[in-house]
């Protein structure tokens, strides 16, 4: 199935990264057919930046009725294919783009061992520093993160459990309905961008100091 919106999406985000020089460690799309969806994976290195996260990913998810309305809307796309299948009439879906998140943390650096610890002590430590940072973000940003979680995976060895996975997910939505045509919609996606750069600069600050505090704290 041909997502010609979609690939726009795509190219002005791919233009606006290089432009932005920013370190990508892998740009890919994704399609399946089966269940009319498309997508966008994102991943930027933050390794050489900071100390405690390894990677952001932005993951942008798109399907057909998504395309069809988008279509619809703006000017200039008379020839789009999917105008032409008459059961995406009655289409209910908005056209919002939906955006996935996702800072990986460095388990190592943000589980230090200390001398005194006993039991599963990096584990209680790490619940520590992530319930500050779920509350800083929830303080400053408000609904702008209204969904956000922690995924997380366990694993033990001789000194107790840790945790050796450590990811915080935002989910958002950004609102294409006020486009007016292809120009516009760059102009948009390119805002978008920024946009969800700035606010992941300031999550990853927030994070950073949160885990330094506690640390320092904790020596």
């Amino acid at each position: 199935m041909n997502y010609p919106i979609f690939l726009s999406i795509v190219n002005a985000i791919q233009s606006d990264v290089e432009n932005k020089k920013i370190q990508t460690e892998s740009f890919k799309t994704w399609q399946d057919n089966t269940i009319f969806a498309t997508g966008l994976e994102l991943n930027i290195k933050l390794e050489v930046s900071t100390r405690y996260l390894q990677k952001l990913s932005i993951n942008f998810d798109w399907d057909k009725y998504r395309e069809f309305k988008l279509a619809n809307q703006l000017n200039g796309l008379d020839s789009h294919p999917l105008l032409g299948i008459n059961e995406l009439q009655n289409a209910k879906t908005k056209p919002n783009i939906d955006v996935e998140l996702m800072l990986s943390f460095k388990p190592d650096h943000c589980q230090p061992k200390f001398k005194e610890g006993k039991g599963n002590y990096r584990m209680d430590f790490a619940n520590q520093w992530m319930d500050l940072i779920t509350r800083r973000i929830q303080v400053n940003y408000g609904p702008q993160f209204n969904i956000t979680r922690w995924h997380v995976e366990i694993e033990g060895d001789d000194s107790g459990k840790y945790l050796s996975n450590i990811q915080l997910i935002s989910y958002l939505q950004f609102d294409l309905s006020k486009t007016n045509d292809m120009q516009d919609l760059k102009c948009f996606v390119k805002k978008s961008l920024k946009s969800l750069l700035v606010r992941s600069s300031r999550v990853i600050k927030i994070s950073e100091s949160i885990i330094e505090q506690t640390i320092n704290l904790a020596i």
